[in-house]
């Protein structure tokens, strides 16, 4: 999956203007024999010049997977293909699909109840039962951690997607959050010890 990551973060950092995908899902990826992996199917992409922070769009894409200030008004730029990619990095730890209407009610959005079992710390629950070998504990938070912030309702607190890079193959735990700390050193007030102040770091500190 990191050569995916490394795609999408070229079309958003790299490149002037930023491209969108707009569609990031499972069946969106190829896969060669050797596991190395690709973006496909280009057909919604955007592109979005360096002087807009977003653009207002029909909304396109695959329930589920869309981003929900795409999704609730139109509004779109490349944190949206992050809160993409952070829903199919849960497919690939539960094995579930991101909405199943045969799972009882609480089961049925992959993201909200992946965020009710980390709230009553059942994490390790939540790992595909048809793994034939199971993540280690710190393998096993520091990807959910990472999956949990790219599907942070505020697009602003979203990671860029080299940042993902990064976590994913980060040995600190629990991952340092870049914004937090840039925050810290702008203001001088703000404390490790400061409670959280929104349900994604309110699910972090339930993984530690």
């Amino acid at each position: 999956m990191f050569l995916y990551i490394s795609e999408l973060a070229y079309l958003h950092e790299a490149i002037e203007p930023k491209v969108v995908h707009r569609d990031i899902k499972s069946s969106n990826i190829l896969i060669d024999d050797k596991f190395n992996s690709k973006i496909s199917d280009f057909g919604l992409a955007t592109l979005l010049g360096g002087d807009k922070s977003f653009i207002t769009t029909r909304v396109m894409g695959t329930f589920g997977y869309v981003a929900p200030e795409y999704a609730n008004s139109g509004l779109l730029n490349e944190k949206s293909d992050v809160y993409s990619y952070g829903v199919v990095l849960l497919e690939a730890i539960t094995g579930r699909y991101p909405v199943d209407y045969a799972r009882p009610p609480p089961e049925v959005h992959l993201v909200e109840w992946m965020k009710m079992m980390v709230q009553q710390r059942r994490s390790e629950e939540v790992i595909d039962p048809n793994l034939n070998t199971k993540p280690s504990t710190s393998a096993l938070k520091r990807t959910l951690l990472t999956a949990l912030r790219c599907v942070d309702p505020l697009y602003e607190k979203r990671p860029r997607m080299s940042q993902v890079a990064r976590m994913l193959e980060s040995e600190e735990y629990p991952i340092p959050r870049e914004d937090r700390r840039r925050r810290r050193s702008d203001n001088g007030t703000a404390r490790d010890s400061d409670p959280p102040r929104n349900s994604i770091e309110t699910q972090e500190c339930k993984l530690l």
